[in-house]
């Protein structure tokens, strides 16, 4: 069986995620690529799929190590490659696969708990089938995808974001808002290591760790998106 790719675009070494559990459990085999590192030397034909990491850097910041992502992506669509990317994954797809205009710095960050809910498409999509009509996830974003565009279609949003789950129109590739990789446990290891991050931001860190608690639902995306790569 081919493997996925898995870039990981952190500044620094994160804990393993739900997620990243999770991948090991279903035996299939990832290749981790450290974007931050300039770690780019692949070949499409090797995996059956793309994962790309939340960041938080910008989809619009000016270092080499996102020029690239962008032109990586850009090829890795046009093969036809199923991706899914959280977070600044989900914009970088969108700005790499749209167009640059397509992320946009929102006037207030979107921060906590709070729910989506999935629009009449999510239906018969392959990433939001069978999942509840309104979910909790935990959010922390600044930066936004456009919802407005043809080749966009948009699968969830909530009060305060019009676009927390698209998929794209042109092939198999999506982009999720907000963060169900993290159970109760890895939000915390995840606050304490970026406490820094969090806290500029106007969190208390004893209230976020406090509010943590399982996305139990949402993590329902991840499970369909590893079912689907491993068809």
């Amino acid at each position: 069986m081919k493997k996925l790719l898995y870039f990981d675009n952190w500044h620094a070494p994160q804990k393993i995620t739900r997620f990243d559990r999770y991948l090991g459990e279903c035996g299939l085999e990832v290749d981790v690529r450290r974007t931050n590192d300039g770690e780019f030397d692949i070949d499409a034909t090797d995996y059956c799929g793309v994962y790309v990491s939340p960041s938080f850097d910008g989809a619009y910041d000016d270092l080499p190590w996102i020029h690239r992502l962008h032109d990586v992506l850009g090829n890795l669509g046009g093969a036809g490659l199923p991706m899914l990317g959280l977070c600044f994954g989900s914009q970088v797809l969108a700005s790499a696969l749209v167009g640059r205009d397509q992320v946009f710095v929102r006037p207030d960050r979107e921060k906590g708990f709070g729910s989506i809910r999935l629009t009449p498409p999510a239906h018969a999509d392959a990433l939001t089938k069978g999942l509840p009509p309104e979910m909790p996830v935990f959010h922390w974003h600044g930066d936004e995808v456009k919802a407005g565009h043809d080749d966009i279609v948009v699968l969830a949003d909530s009060e305060g974001c019009g676009n927390q789950i698209w998929s794209w129109s042109k092939g198999p590739v999506w982009g999720v808002q907000p963060h169900p990789e993290f159970d109760r446990e890895g939000l915390i290891a995840w606050f304490a290591d970026n406490r820094a991050q969090f806290e500029a931001a106007g969190f208390r860190h004893a209230e976020l760790v406090a509010g943590a608690h399982d996305s139990d639902a949402a993590f329902g995306l991840l499970r369909n998106f590893v079912d689907y790569v491993s068809m």
